[in-house]
């Protein structure tokens, strides 16, 4: 069983924060259960060689220190998320803008294609027209320099 002074939640617990891995010597951190009357069944990490300088660490202080280290991460983590949404939502408007874009140059395209083929057409009928033209001339004897 161990002493009261040992289980004390002011033992240097060699500057280690957090959940402890393992102890200076080197080994792994063990799981036990107190057995004192000031703390029954409080667990606590341990080195398993329970020699009075490997000390111990109580798992709730250990865990406290791992959220309480982890909170600024966590703080940090959410402002990134709020920046990247921030960012996807200018990208989702530029997005919608360049759609938009699209959509007048896919307009403006047809309506020029219209007009080509009315041109083109305008164009054709002109040629043909200088062709029955020609061709009536050549028919009737007359020239064209005579109109």
């Amino acid at each position: 069983m161990m002493s009261s002074g040992c289980e004390d939640s002011s033992v240097n617990t060699m500057g280690i924060r957090g959940i402890p891995e393992k102890w200076d010597c080197g080994r792994s951190t063990g799981i036990y259960t107190s057995k004192s009357r000031q703390n029954p069944g409080r667990t606590f990490f341990r080195c398993p060689t329970f020699r009075n300088d490997h000390l111990y660490k109580w798992v709730d202080e250990a865990v406290y220190e791992e959220v309480h280290d982890a909170l600024p991460k966590v703080e940090c983590f959410a402002l990134d998320l709020m920046k990247i949404k921030m960012e996807i939502e200018g990208i989702k408007t530029v997005e919608e803008e360049l759609k938009e874009d699209v959509r007048k140059a896919s307009n403006e395209l047809k309506k020029l294609n219209v007009i080509m083929k009315v041109g083109f057409l305008i164009v054709c009928l002109s040629i043909v027209i200088c062709l029955v033209l020609i061709m009536l001339d050549k028919a009737n004897g007359l020239s064209l320099k005579s109109y």
